[in-house]
């Protein structure tokens, strides 16, 4: 059979070019004999149907009071739709048919909820879009975008030929107990909502956008409520196809690749306090081809500061690495100004009291020379441990008039260093992580001098993560002061150290889909 089998696959994989009109002929009359033999094979469905319901009527056809109470049989179902290509067509909706009869259409742009590619998703929802690192999320979105593009070709699916849209996002309620030297107050708020969407259109070209709500009271006063605002948190397209190229293109309103921020705590590290920014920059990407190696971007963006050049321009470099039982990232980056960075633009100051931040109205000013940043990090994990270490400041010191510590121009950095392990408890995922956090002249940005916090994550129910933390901050010593910048012809009051602890304990369940 072997050898007899040889010369008919020669002969079927080289046919002639007059052989094409009748092998297309073939095709179109296998094609009637195999509807016609899907019509008969429905109809004879049918007919078993109907005979079995009257061999058994008191199974099928049961009177019963409850008007929910229905029968039901078993149908094979098939799809109706034009036979030639859809593209020919300006609408082309596709049927699916049982007992002959519509049971639904399928037109349009299909909607999946996140993951992708309809991969068992973890437990406590980590893989979910919503909780994709800020930082690099256009990388990380366009090598899910190569995942669900290869599955189509190694499963021998033609390539989707509208978009695929996913949709992500998470609820986070809280409560906490903040206790100091002076006082003991509490408080449930809603810490995080936010609703992403992802639009791959094909395989070289996706869209992001994240909407979330304003937690923060309103800043002249009244119900907190009143300020609960939806707002565009980010929204970019991705140009990249990591089979074709190393190269991508990234343009829109995204946290700008400057800094990691990797926590696994409740509340944010000082690091991203400080540092994390976001603008509307165009991003030149290169990205290595394979899950390890080298990633790097140069990125441009107008800045808010109105003395000197209007331009920002940064870049970024870092190493993946990874084993058998081991992954990590090292990688450190540079901004041209520290000053658009949120922590710097809005400190939560009170208006005319002590200084708010380079944007702020009544006690801040964007008349500020820039002032250049960097960022060294590094993260490793190993089985079920993690270790996570970051540095981030300024590179040269701020001018006094723009942002002071104790009468001099200020030099402001912070660092965190963090430890977590995970495990199984009560036949649930869970975690733990214990940190280190200090700043550096960051007095007039209201950071403490250092922290001390730890955490413990479980998640009870899928999808959820209920999470107890503990934190305690140590403020500047009684004597230091800071100032910064203020409105023309104002002054700001000055800020200054307390050398008071504060103990922070705090309780969240978050939900992610």
């Amino acid at each position: 059979m072997r050898f007899l089998a040889l010369p008919l696959i020669a002969a079927f994989s080289i046919p002639s070019f007059a052989d094409h009109q009748q092998i297309n002929k073939d095709i179109a009359q296998l094609k009637t004999e195999a509807r016609q033999m899907e019509e008969r094979l429905y109809k004879l469905q049918r007919d078993i149907a109907k005979a079995e319901r009257k061999a058994f009527p008191q199974k099928n056809n049961k009177k019963s009071n409850n008007p929910h109470d229905h029968s039901y049989h078993d149908s094979a179902v098939r799809v109706h739709q034009f036979n030639r290509h859809p593209e020919s067509f300006d609408f082309y909706p596709t049927a699916l048919i049982a007992d002959n009869h519509v049971v639904t259409y399928i037109a349009g742009t299909p909607v999946v909820s996140s993951p992708y590619l309809g991969d068992r998703p973890a437990f406590d929802g980590s893989d979910y879009i919503v909780n994709i690192s800020s930082i690099n999320r256009d990388i990380r979105l366009m090598q899910q975008r190569r995942r669900l593009y290869n599955a189509y070709t190694t499963m021998g699916y033609p390539v989707p030929n509208m978009p695929i849209i996913s949709i992500s996002g998470a609820v986070e309620p809280s409560a906490v107990l903040n206790s100091n030297n002076r006082q003991k107050t509490g408080d449930f708020n809603l810490g995080t909502s936010e609703l992403d969407v992802a639009a791959a259109l094909n395989e070289n070209v996706e869209a992001f956008m994240a909407i979330a709500y304003d937690s923060a009271p309103p800043a002249v006063g009244g119900p907190r409520v009143n300020n609960s605002a939806f707002n565009l948190k980010m929204g970019f397209i991705n140009i990249g196809n990591l089979d074709k190229t190393p190269f991508y293109f990234t343009a829109g309103q995204v946290y700008i690749p400057f800094g990691r921020y990797s926590s696994a705590m409740i509340d944010s590290p000082l690091t991203l306090e400080l540092a994390r920014t976001k603008a509307r920059p165009f991003i030149l990407g290169y990205k290595s081809q394979t899950p390890t190696g080298v990633f790097a971007s140069v990125y441009g963006f107008r800045g808010e500061t109105r003395l000197g050049r209007s331009g920002v321009g940064g870049v970024n470099l870092g190493y993946v690495f990874g084993g058998e039982n081991f992954s990590g990232e090292i990688g450190g980056s540079y901004i041209s100004s520290l000053n658009d960075s949120a922590g710097m633009q809005n400190n939560g100051s009170v208006p005319f009291t002590t200084f708010g931040g380079f944007s702020s109205l009544s006690n801040g000013s964007e008349l500020v020379r820039k002032t250049p940043g960097a960022d060294v990090h590094a993260n490793i994990s190993f089985d079920r441990y993690s270790l996570t270490a970051e540095w981030v400041g300024a590179t040269t010191s701020f001018r006094t008039q723009d942002l002071s510590y104790n009468g001099q121009g200020a030099k402001p950095s912070a660092a965190q260093i963090e430890a977590g392990v995970t495990f199984i408890m009560f036949n649930r995922p869970a975690s733990v992580g214990l940190g280190y956090q200090y700043s550096r002249e960051a007095l007039a940005l209201n950071l403490p001098k250092q922290r001390i916090n730890a955490v413990y994550n479980i998640s009870i129910w899928k999808d959820t993560v209920e999470s107890i933390g503990y934190q305690h901050d140590i403020n500047y010593k009684i004597g230091d002061y800071a100032n910064g910048a203020a409105p023309v012809g104002a002054t700001n009051l000055p800020t200054l150290g307390t050398g008071d602890t504060s103990d922070l304990f705090m309780a969240q369940i978050g939900v992610y889909f």
